[in-house]
């Protein structure tokens, strides 16, 4: 039986070849589109689920308020230690770990690295992949190093680096480190719970006990280090809940007054918080893609159903005849169920090639590395195949059992044979696949034009012609700022270089806070988020002035110089001039305004503009980037920059990237969704035009003669393309009625993530809907010009 069903339908897909090769393209492309977001999404899933008792392990995170007291990663560095020992029956074990990023040398070799001083359990705790060294002691002492396959590789050829020594430059003038590696572990995910501080992830981990780069000793003992990066292994049966009261309490005991009142530490789960992370944007991105995916499946299956019943029709003697040879309802429904499932499983094989094909394509549009086919895991393999089969299904079933329901004496007599046959439900049908393109049509617009207004927005500075540097050697005194100085001076004597600047931050995150006293004395504060720079900041960056000079600009430098801008001079009462003008900090720190800059983006587009202030960073030493200037972005201008940085600068590695890079890099996710979404809409237009194909196709030979009556009558081409456009033209207009209320309301939802946002305006919604429109119309006026051109009396002749 099984035999006969599959020979049969497999006869009938070749007799239908056009149609046969419709439906698979329609299949193929949405079970591969939805392949590529099903390995997206358990990969994106899968982060952090290897650690060890991952179901206890959460991240410490900082509610702070307001929020820009600091960041809300970090938290006092020995809180999770005391909440260890204070409550040893609610938490089990704790890592910490201070990030920091300086020079790590081996011989001649040094190369810049993001290195984590922390706790010394952090491999055992957490189950890490250990290539070289005992798993269950990876830290020997004080003096160990634990590294990464990556690095070890980088600085000394080979994985294998057990036993080597490595130098880590510290931010103390003359005084590096020595640590010999005793353990080589597998290389963290970017995405990692350990990566947060730095996008790139940590290759060195060194003890906090005995380190000396800061030169004070151990930075996790002090309570005044709120850079702390922490993690918390519970007790079985304990939730973060339970650790509410301790928390305060240890608040209380440890902190000063202004951290209890504005300080609330949360417990964030390891298991899924990359997904959490950053406004929950992967959590957003993995709902946008599921749904585009459903989509494309659904207007896949649309195809198949509208085609295979337009199509089975033809196929109403054969059903009536095996009828009345005794074949029941359920036997004919199999029959179509069969050749449905053909398809499917076609398609299915001819998806996993296109898979192949596009993965490295489709690798760069999502930022993460699709995995082969041949590296799927069984359940991967059993889920496609459950996808594939239960399509096939969805596709089949509703062809299968209407054909199946007809009547007996009515399907022998070939009557169903009309053109108007099912085409109210086939109207339906179409326009529900055309609501699903134009909502998805539209969506892809409206990203496409906020990424555009991105990019293109005043923001306030000019990011064009910006190399940044790391700036090495870190040395945070007065004598290490002297050195950059005079790296920077020489830097300028360069043609191409035509400013520079040494700072902290750059325009793309401030992490620093300070709190500033109104003029009007008020007894409450206001936090201000700050960093320091020197005085040709302003300059390098482009930033306007709306009055003052940028911290006494090409004068003498003077202690205790501050600039701020538009919108903390209007919070710290000083609209009405600000140049001159002292501001107090609760300690007693006096601050001069030398000017007032004009508000400009120190974040992303998706924050308002906040208070600034920028001080000297003569008065806080402590620097990270040396931002120049070029009059040209040459291969040459760099290379000559880097034979001059070697001199400056010996033995300290050219570390560098452009301010346009780094601006791009902020919105990842944005430019991943454009892309994503562009490929959906192209995918998505192929399916629906695909279908109208067929279905145009099916009706053409349907209605061939009353064409060629038509055209005996007198009916020329225009007449007959308008008999079938202007159906079609009523199907698209009820779709733009149906899609622009969902598209405006979704996508509104999602632009109010931003503070600054483009409007959507009409223009997008009908350049979708008339862009629909003559695609289809050329679509339909290509398939109608052969058969109204073909001779009538050939198509009159047979009956």
């Amino acid at each position: 039986m099984l035999k006969n069903y599959i020979k049969i339908a497999w006869r009938n897909i070749v007799k239908r070849k056009s149609l046969a090769v419709i439906n698979l393209l329609c299949l193929s492309i949405g079970f591969c589109f939805a392949l590529v977001i099903g390995v997206y999404i358990t990969q994106q899933k899968s982060i952090n689920q290897q650690f060890r008792n991952i179901a206890h392990q959460y991240i410490l995170r900082s509610n702070r308020k307001p929020e820009d007291m600091g960041t809300s990663i970090t938290n006092p560095a020995p809180f999770s230690k005391a909440l260890k020992e204070e409550y040893p029956n609610l938490v089990k074990n704790y890592y910490r770990y201070n990030p920091v990023t300086n020079v790590v040398s081996a011989g001649d070799q040094s190369f810049r690295e993001n290195i984590a001083i922390g706790d010394t359990n952090f491999v055992s705790m957490y189950g890490l992949p250990v290539l070289y060294g005992n798993p269950e002691r990876a830290f020997d002492n004080v003096n160990a190093a634990v590294v990464t396959a990556s690095f070890a590789k980088k600085m000394f050829g080979t994985e294998n680096a057990i036993g080597k020594t490595i130098a880590v430059q510290t931010v103390v003038e003359h005084v590096k480190q020595d640590y010999t590696i005793s353990a080589v572990i597998k290389d963290l995910p970017y995405n990692s719970v350990f990566n947060q501080g730095y996008f790139e992830g940590y290759t060195v981990f060194v003890p906090g006990i005995g380190n000396k780069y800061y030169g004070f000793g151990d930075p996790l003992t002090g309570w005044t280090n709120n850079s702390c990066v922490a993690m918390v292994e519970l007790q079985d049966g304990v939730l973060p809940k339970d650790l509410i009261g301790p928390s305060k309490q240890l608040l209380a005991k440890y902190t000063p007054d202004f951290f209890q009142k504005n300080l609330t530490v949360e417990y964030a789960a390891v298991k899924d918080f990359y997904l959490h992370d950053n406004d929950n944007a992967v959590e957003r991105m993995i709902t946008i893609l599921s749904i585009i995916s459903i989509f494309i499946l659904m207007m896949a299956i649309f195809n198949f159903v509208n085609i295979s019943t337009a199509a089975a029709t033809y196929r109403v003697r054969e059903i009536g005849l095996r009828k009345v040879f005794g074949s029941k309802r359920v036997q004919i429904a199999l029959q179509f169920l069969m050749e449905a499932w053909l398809l499917a499983l076609a398609g299915g094989v001819l998806a996993l090639f296109l898979y192949e094909t596009t993965r490295p394509w489709f690798s760069g549009v999502l930022g993460t590395e699709m995995i082969s086919v041949w590296h799927f895991r069984v359940q991967q393999y059993a889920g496609f195949v459950l996808m594939v089969a239960a399509i096939g299904f969805l596709a089949g079933a509703y062809p299968a059992f209407s054909v199946a329901r007809s009547g007996t004496a009515i399907s022998v007599k070939g009557k169903p044979q009309t053109a108007n046959s099912g085409l109210l439900f086939r109207r339906i049908v179409l326009i529900v696949q055309f609501s699903m393109a134009i909502l998805v049509f539209i969506g892809a617009a409206i990203v496409n034009k906020q990424v555009h207004f991105i990019f293109n927005r005043d923001t306030g500075y000019n990011k064009d012609q910006l190399m940044v540097l790391t700036a090495f050697p870190k040395q945070w005194d007065s004598v290490g700022v002297q050195k950059m100085d005079a790296i920077k001076q020489g830097l300028l004597q360069l043609p191409e270089v035509t400013s520079a600047t040494l700072s902290f931050d750059l325009p793309d995150r401030t992490q620093g806070a300070m709190n500033l006293l109104p003029v009007n004395e008020s007894a409450r504060p206001i936090v201000v988020p700050s960093f320091v720079g020197d005085e040709d900041y302003g300059q390098t960056f482009r930033l306007r002035m709306k009055e003052g000079n940028f911290l006494n600009h090409k004068k003498n430098f003077v202690p205790g110089q501050i600039v701020i801008n538009e919108t903390a001079a209007r919070l710290l009462g000083l609209d009405n001039g600000a140049v001159g003008k002292q501001l107090r900090t609760p300690e007693g720190a006096v601050y001069t305004v030398t000017g007032v800059v004009k508000d400009y983006n120190a974040a992303t587009l998706r924050e308002a503009i906040k208070p600034l202030a920028i001080c000297h960073v003569k008065d806080a030493p402590g620097y990270r980037y040396l931002t120049l200037k070029l009059k040209y972005a040459t291969a040459g201008a760099v290379a000559r920059i880097k034979q001059e940085w070697q001199k400056l600068s010996p033995g300290n590695p050219f570390e560098y990237s452009f301010m346009d890079d780094k601006f791009a890099a902020l919105y990842k996710s944005e430019l991943q969704l454009k892309k994503a979404a562009t490929t959906a809409t192209v995918l998505s237009l192929i399916i629906v035009f695909l279908g109208v194909f067929g279905v145009v196709s099916i009706m053409l030979m349907k209605r061939d003669k009353e064409i060629a009556v038509r055209k005996v009558l007198g009916a020329g081409l225009a007449h007959i393309f308008a008999l079938f456009i202007t159906e079609y033209s009523w199907l698209i207009l009820i779709a733009n009625l149906i899609s622009w209320p969902l598209a405006y309301y979704f996508i509104s939802q999602w632009l109010k993530s931003y503070a600054y946002y483009t409007e959507q305006g009409i223009s997008a919604y009908v350049s979708v809907a008339f862009i629909i429109f003559g695609l289809v119309c050329l679509l339909v006026a290509g398939r109608t010009f052969k058969t109204a051109l073909e001779n009538p009396v050939k198509s009159l002749r047979n009956e």
